[in-house]
């Protein structure tokens, strides 16, 4: 004896539709704003990452400085960093343009830097401010000091501060 089985195929209810796309939308109100921050903490975290590379390096410079008998300049991964009396990786220049000397002797990257200008840059801008060299990850924004992540380095006391890194 054979069985037959019927097999309704009416679809989905209307209500059960609304559940789903009720559903759906709560999700996306849930999860839409984290996926929104991902570019603000992707470029938050590539400064914090170039900052603390960047750290290591003047360290690393300033060790070999002192290992080398306190030179007026070292030879840095191919490159000649010039050192002030403190042992810090100093400017050859005064100016914007000394500063991202520091950064390329220091930094093995292929970020593109750039003298800071106040116009968006698609990388990596660098101004000397007073004693600092100021580097700024400006990805492609418009310059706010209030929202774009940067570092700062003295060379004179081979510190440095970080802003909007949070």
């Amino acid at each position: 004896m054979a069985l037959i089985f019927k097999i309704d195929s009416r679809g989905f209810t209307i209500i059960e539709l609304i559940v789903v796309i009720a559903l759906l939308g709560i999700l996306s109100a849930v999860a839409l704003p984290r996926f929104i921050d991902v570019n603000r903490t992707a470029w938050v975290e590539s400064t914090r990452s170039t900052m603390a590379s960047f750290r290591t390096a003047t360290t690393l410079a300033n060790g070999q400085w002192r290992v080398k008998g306190e030179p007026s300049s070292i030879e840095f991964d191919g490159n000649t960093v010039l050192m002030n009396t403190d042992g810090w990786p100093d400017l050859p220049t005064n100016d914007s343009a000394g500063c991202i000397e520091i950064w390329n002797g220091l930094l093995q990257t292929t970020s593109k830097i750039e003298v800071f200008t106040g116009n968006p840059v698609d990388e990596w801008s660098a101004l000397r401010f007073f004693t600092a060299c100021v580097y700024i990850n400006q990805n492609g924004a418009d310059w706010d000091n209030t929202v774009v992540p940067f570092f700062s380095y003295f060379p004179t006391t081979g510190t440095g501060a970080e802003f909007n890194l949070d």
